[in-house]
């Protein structure tokens, strides 16, 4: 799917769920075609009636299958909140919410350590004014671009070589701005405050938001499969 014009039909999402949560658009017990109905399933062989939507994290949702499709594509491919209401239709607080939930949903960053030469800088996010300002620290593994951020308290030496204790790797060689060739890190705050801004136009959130937003982008960096697509979004991230 490279467009919301490919967008499957509201049958082809259900049945895509269906086969990515039980590996086949079949009745998983006895293999008969099912009859699929708005919210459940149901094999007119074996009588079972079954709901990939309560079997997975869309349980409580009031969008279609469709819906949900196209809400996690815009997503992925980083369209701004406004974007996504003007193709879905909803709500800005539907979209809000389920963008912080999609974010909550993304597993753990796989990536323990950053091994090699790496750049650790700190940056703020946010405007002190507003009471939301907060301070990330950042380090880029420069052989794959794969990265760790972190909110921090302060830019104590505690606080740094705490955070170069969990994710750098005993050994590597470590860059600061002090170095000519310390620019990685840069490109990285740039490109992190652009998506954020384009996305909700602007970089104030709670901390447990900004969080989420933070390990996103992480993932982004990290697990960058996870956005490639729909199906390996939901295979990952919303089974239960």
């Amino acid at each position: 799917m490279n467009s919301l014009a490919e967008l499957p039909s509201e049958l082809k999402c259900h049945h895509e769920l269906h086969r990515i949560l039980w590996g086949t658009i079949n009745c998983p017990d006895c293999n008969h075609r099912l009859l699929y109905r708005k919210n459940y399933e149901y094999c007119p062989c074996c009588h079972k009636k079954t709901s990939v939507r309560s079997e997975s994290a869309f349980r409580n949702s009031k969008l279609t299958f469709r819906q949900i499709w196209a809400m996690i594509w815009l997503w992925q491919h980083g369209s701004s909140i406004g974007e996504i209401k003007r193709q879905l239709n909803l709500s800005y607080l539907t979209i809000r919410r389920w963008i912080r939930k999609l974010r909550q949903l993304l597993p753990e960053d796989s990536t323990t350590q950053l091994y090699s030469e790496v750049e650790v800088d700190e940056s703020y996010f946010g405007k002190l004014k507003f009471g939301r300002q907060r301070l990330v620290i950042g380090a880029i593994e420069r052989s794959t671009g794969h990265i760790k951020l972190k909110i921090i308290k302060d830019r104590t030496r505690e606080t740094v070589e705490d955070f170069i204790e969990d994710s750098i790797a005993p050994g590597s060689l470590i860059a600061t701005d002090s170095l000519a060739s310390y620019n990685r890190i840069e490109g990285l705050w740039s490109v992190l405050k652009r998506h954020i801004r384009r996305v909700h136009n602007n970089l104030s959130f709670s901390y447990n938001d900004f969080y989420y937003l933070l390990r996103e982008h992480q993932l982004r960096h990290n697990q960058p499969e996870l956005f490639y697509n729909v199906t390996n979004y939901i295979f990952a991230c919303c089974s239960v």
